[in-house]
């Protein structure tokens, strides 16, 4: 059976004549950041939860935050975030921003990107 040449095939483009996509299935970028907390006093504890909090209240809405999982068992790290983001670059300059804040107390992260279909 073949499709209908009414209906778009999943991810192709047909350009109209006014120039705008139609039928066309933008990709969603979907990253598991895996990270590695230092060792720290309770101080400092509190002070990246304070921070975290600070953090969620600025989240850019370019980048979507999924969820935040503690425990990554059957690796090294502590934990891992869940983000989405519709560019490349939207993360990128997400990321950027996310780990100035951050790197004072994360000290290795691993990322998966992938495409959600």
């Amino acid at each position: 059976m073949g499709s209908s040449p009414t209906r778009p095939i999943r991810g192709m483009f047909n350009k109209s004549l006014d120039g705008i996509w139609e039928g066309v299935m933008m990709p969603t970028y979907v990253y598991i950041v895996f990270y590695k907390l230092k060792y720290m006093t309770e101080e400092e504890e509190e002070k990246a939860r304070k921070q975290w909090t600070e953090i969620i209240e600025k989240w850019p809405a370019k980048v979507r935050l999924l969820g935040v999982f503690d425990h990554a068992w059957g690796t090294n790290y502590n934990g891992f975030l869940m983000l989405e983001s519709d560019s490349m670059d939207a993360f990128a300059e997400f990321w950027k921003w996310f780990r100035d804040q951050i790197r004072w107390y994360i000290t290795d992260t691993y990322t998966i990107i992938s495409l959600r279909r």
